[in-house]
């Protein structure tokens, strides 16, 4: 009976899973076995219906799945070779079930729900407790699992302690609006996308991607919203005076406003984080830093030092990851290491399964991949739920991994990642630089195939997180995948003006990761630099770096 059925023909246009599973039949035709042959080829370790669902395309098979039918078939790495793109698959599914599961509003929590204690709660708080934003488009609802990245309003602060007050409702109001940084360029960043408006790419916000207003009045609407998301960082400064003055009534050694203060500040700090130039949040988290630093000199209660340990290991957090988005890597360093130690003291797994992210892109971006996946591997030992290991298997366990050209052990992370999200149930994340998102899931998956040479997953995984990222560094770093998977594809001219469009981004905001990124795509073109596009993105990157390797902030190394 094999060998008189026939041959599939394989669809290109069709789905992993239908691909692998059209290909293991013709295999086993070939090979003129049964089903039930060939599982007892096996040793029993598959059954013959699970071989059926397999090549119906009903079941997504394991790795090992595959492997052992290549080499009992035969295959010559044929299915194998389905590998990438299936598990891929598999994990953009799986985040998109999630993405779907989150959308309906959660229900708040009922009065007398208990808040966790400090040291059960990690950085990631209960539904109900963290509001979410609107969607950045209408067929993409927005969510805030982990990169990362929703910067949410009334989101509660990422000490894990309960909030003493209501979170505010919106951003601070300032006497006089800030100067947004403009283009000093010509052609704006457009294709593909939305106006690059909506982008920040022109205020330097970052603004979601919303409908372009149908008429005058809901345009008015629109840049009023953009404004207010503009000034979002102009209160900084009045953050530490409403603090200052505070501790001028509780004493010293601070009081319960005081600490609540705090944790609104490490909040507003967290929500600001990519509406601000790096310099200048620099200075006014550390300002911060350096009077949790004197409260510490006073005689405190157990409770109250522990807790002024933790809000000093989420600025340090903040000072590490600034220092490492200005290119300082040795003060980035010294910044994580006393995160680290300050969250041990707490007793607090959500900040110090952060600070190992944080501490394995210093690594990664350090050309130290082998140090990134101890850090990455590390924080997932300690997170304390699904989500936050849903983003180091991501952030850095599956960037590193890619970077030292394993790319099994990429496609495992990514799947692990994958189904972790899945389970992660109502673990949610505060918002802003402490949160991760579908999008970031997407945008480090895109990342990761980028430098294993998969180029057509690299772009199909960076336009989605392009989509679904809000911030104008995310979009950024999304385009440049974009950019140099056309240049692994053999098309220079569309990688560069892709590049060149990215770099038309106000300076001030030009994070190291970005600058690294766009020096790996100079040098793919290398060999084309004789084009009129290559030249052209050269030139811009030249003129937006002006020193290499030091960093681009107003304050000197010194100060930070």
């Amino acid at each position: 009976m094999a060998h008189r059925c026939e041959l599939r023909s394989i669809d290109p246009t069709s789905s992993a899973v239908r691909q692998l599973g059209d290909t293991l039949y013709n295999l086993r035709i070939t090979a003129g076995l049964t089903q039930q042959q060939l599982a007892a080829l096996t040793g029993g370790r598959w059954s013959r219906s699970h071989i059926g669902r397999v090549e119906n395309g009903d079941v997504t098979p394991s790795p090992d799945f595959v492997e052992a039918m290549d080499g009992l078939l035969g295959g010559d790495r044929s299915l194998v070779q389905c590998l990438p793109r299936l598990l891929l698959e598999t994990a953009r599914q799986r985040s998109q079930r999630q993405w779907q599961r989150r959308e309906p509003s959660t229900a708040p929590p009922s009065p007398n729900q208990e808040t966790e204690e400090l040291d059960q709660s990690a950085l990631y708080t209960r539904p109900g407790t963290a509001a979410h934003d609107p969607a950045p488009a209408a067929s993409h609802p927005a969510v805030s699992v982990p990169g990362p990245s929703v910067a949410s309003p009334s989101a509660p602060p990422p000490s894990g302690l309960p909030p003493s007050g209501p979170s505010p409702s919106g951003p601070p109001q300032s006497g006089a609006p800030p100067s947004g940084p403009s283009l000093a360029g010509p052609r704006p960043f457009s294709p593909p996308g939305p106006d690059p408006r909506a982008l920040g790419f022109e205020q330097g916000e970052p603004a979601r991607i919303e409908p372009e207003p149908k008429d005058q009045e809901l345009r008015s609407t629109a840049n009023r919203s953009q404004f207010l998301r503009m000034t979002l960082w102009t209160g900084l400064g009045a953050v530490m005076e409403s603090v200052r003055l505070t501790l001028r009534v509780e004493g010293p050694a601070g009081g319960p406003v005081t600490h609540e203060q705090l944790e609104l500040a490490v909040e507003q700090y967290a929500r600001a984080y990519w509406a601000t130039p790096a310099g200048v949040l620099f200075g006014q988290v550390r300002q911060c830093r350096q009077l949790v630093d004197g409260m510490l000199d006073q005689r405190q209660p157990a409770s109250r030092r522990r807790h002024l340990h933790l809000v000093a290991g989420w600025l340090s957090a903040l000072l590490g990851n600034l220092s490492f988005h200005l290119g300082d890597y040795r003060p980035a360093r010294m910044h994580l290491g006393t995160a680290w130690r300050l969250g041990q003291a707490a007793g607090h797994n959500g900040l110090v399964a952060w600070v190992r992210g944080a501490q394995s892109m210093v690594e990664l971006y350090d050309d130290h991949p082998e140090e990134a996946l101890r850090m990455a591997r590390e924080g997932q030992a300690l997170a304390p739920n699904p989500l936050v290991r849903a983003q180091l298997a991501s952030w850095g366990e599956a960037r590193a991994l890619a970077r030292m050209g394993d790319r099994r052990g990429v496609l495992e992370a990514i799947a692990r990642g994958s189904r972790a999200i899945e389970s992660s149930g109502d673990d949610w994340s505060p918002g802003g630089v402490f949160s991760f998102s579908v999008g970031e899931f997407e945008q480090y998956c895109g990342t990761a195939c980028l430098w294993l040479d998969l180029p057509e997953e690299a772009k199909r995984h960076a336009d989605h997180a392009f989509e679904l990222r809000d911030t104008v560094a995310a979009k950024a770093l999304a385009r440049l995948d974009v950019a140099a998977a056309e240049s692994q594809l053999g098309r220079p001219a569309e990688a560069s003006q892709i590049g060149a469009e990215v770099l038309q981004m106000p300076a001030e905001y030009l994070i190291d990761p970005i600058v690294r990124r766009a020096t790996e795509l100079a040098a793919s073109l290398e060999p084309h630099r004789s084009l009129a596009e290559v030249r052209d993105f050269n030139e811009r990157l030249a003129s937006l770096i002006s020193s290499p390797g030091e960093p681009r902030a107003a304050s000197s190394a010194s100060e930070r």
